[in-house]
């Protein structure tokens, strides 16, 4: 992989609308033939010795959104050399409230450049979330939605600097 970039603590926000769209009763857009679009903004908060990994979304209450967290030190070095196991962490968080969270222990991370990365719809997910979605992602769309082994995602991105 190449050197990350240091970006500041800013959150990058992916809110698509399809021109044309109908609200369900539920309020999310949606587009032709019952396609629908994913507003999700992914953003981290350091205290102490915890990364908090944080968003904000218009998916449903249960929805599961996957996360990685990846500081650069993971990608350039052996493992037997990190000074911390857990500088490649993933996970999963449920949404709530339209809001989402997950906390990573950052106890000896180095200074460095991190990369967070978020993506939904990834299995298991609630019968009412794969029902309205897809399965396999089937009924996103926008230009948040990619294609990952053949499942269409939502994918969103955020690059900081991590400073002790």
């Amino acid at each position: 992989m190449g050197e990350m970039q240091a970006f500041p603590s800013t959150a990058i926000f992916v809110t698509l609308v399809i021109a044309g769209g109908c609200s369900d009763p539920e309020g999310s857009t949606q587009g032709a033939a019952g396609s629908e679009t994913v507003s999700l903004s992914v953003e981290h908060r350091s205290e102490w010795r915890q990364l908090w990994i944080q968003g904000t979304t218009d998916l449903p209450d249960g929805a599961f959104l996957n996360y990685s967290v990846t500081h650069e030190l993971a990608t350039s070095s052996p493992r037997e050399e990190w000074p911390a196991t857990n500088l490649l962490e993933s996970g999963r968080a449920t949404v709530k409230d339209g809001q989402f969270w997950s906390i990573v222990n950052t106890l000896n991370w180095p200074n460095g450049n991190v990369r967070v990365l978020v993506q939904f719809p990834f299995p298991p997910q609630p019968p009412t979330i794969e029902s309205r979605y897809g399965p396999l992602g089937e009924h996103l769309a926008g230009e948040n939605v990619t294609t990952l082994a053949g499942m269409k995602a939502v994918e969103v991105e955020h690059l900081f600097e991590h400073r002790r």
